[in-house]
């Protein structure tokens, strides 16, 4: 039996489409999209046949949705650095 993705009520459906429409990061606009799709009532499947995401992928949008709200939706590989911190300080 498939899972059915739910997603928490943090935003309206159409706060969820004005953060799609006003979304400036391609990858973000793309979850914004996936979230603003599956809130209108389509389901994983059918949001992925239209927008090319795998139904994990929208699961897993969906799951850090719910647990982050909105503020999980920015795009980590933008946000987050993992670079080791400098040896030397900058006086040096």
């Amino acid at each position: 039996m498939p899972k059915h993705v739910t997603l928490l009520p943090h935003l309206s459906t159409d706060d969820l489409e004005h953060r799609y429409r006003g979304a400036h990061e391609p990858h973000e606009r793309s979850w914004w999209q996936i979230l603003w799709l599956h809130s209108r009532g389509q389901s994983a499947r059918q949001v992925a046949q239209s927008t090319g995401y795998s139904p994990y992928w929208i699961g897993q949008l969906a799951k850090r949705y719910n647990t982050e709200g909105p503020a999980g939706m920015p795009n980590r590989a933008r946000t987050e650095s993992y670079r080791r911190p400098p040896l030397l300080d900058a006086a040096l």
